[in-house]
């Protein structure tokens, strides 16, 4: 009986020394299968970068790793400048490689039917009759001239209008038309403008008329300062 009580106890100390020895085989083989892969830069990020943050305000919020060839993630970016003028399409977090499809240009990222405003510019909505808003033909990404008209005083019976400012080289970002078959229906066309002329066009709106015509690509170049001038129609004209 005694005899039997060693044999078992022995078998189980064999068996205990001969998985420590297998465990340490394979980590053995692990790590020396680890010191022979290849390592790759990757871009990391170090600290919490927001959705909508420029690619060119990421330096101090990621840094090149070293990883192996088989951790790299699909699309991962090694070089800030092969995302040149994009921005952060979601939050990425500590320990996230950098990749691709984590960032798109901003014009990318705008709704269906819109354009976005360039930077440093605001925007403004008019609302239109089909004749004032160039028969209704306009789309996002048009350029237009906007011209703010008024009514003189009236001489003889007979009223004098004067277009008191006019705007060229307008972007419109977005229109939105009437519901079908209201012919009275409005036009909502919004406008991409400096703050000092969307001041103008406000004013416009409260007190005088607003015309707007379809410009072509060759009259002007994108963010040209818009001319003022003076035209009084009169019953002599």
């Amino acid at each position: 009986m005694t005899r039997r009580i060693i044999a078992a106890v022995a078998a189980l100390l064999l068996a205990a020394v001969g998985a420590v020895v297998l465990i340490g085989v394979v980590r053995d083989a692990d790590t020396r299968a680890r010191a022979g892969e290849e390592l790759v830069d990757v871009l990391v990020v170090d600290s919490e970068i927001a959705p909508g943050t420029s690619v060119a305000d990421l330096g101090g919020s990621v840094s090149v790793e070293q990883v192996p060839g088989r951790l790299l993630a699909p699309g991962a970016v090694t070089d800030l400048a092969a995302l040149q003028d994009q921005v952060a399409t979601a939050s990425l977090l500590p320990g996230e490689q950098l990749v691709t499809g984590r960032f798109a240009k901003p014009a990318d990222l705008a709704p269906a039917g819109t354009v976005l405003a360039p930077d440093g510019m605001v925007e403004v909505s008019v609302s239109l009759d089909g004749q004032r808003a160039v028969g209704g033909v306009l789309k996002a990404g048009d350029k237009v001239g906007v011209q703010l008209t008024e009514e003189a005083a009236a001489e003889g019976g007979v009223s004098s209008y004067s277009v008191f400012a006019v705007f060229n080289d307008v972007l419109v970002t977005r229109v939105v038309a009437p519901a079908e078959g209201d012919p009275s229906g409005l036009y909502t066309v919004t406008l991409a403008l400096s703050p000092e002329d969307a001041e103008v066009v406000v004013l416009g709106m409260t007190s005088q008329a607003i015309w707007l015509s379809l410009e072509k690509a060759a009259m002007g170049d994108a963010g040209q300062t818009p001319s003022t001038t003076t035209v009084t129609l009169g019953d002599d004209q």
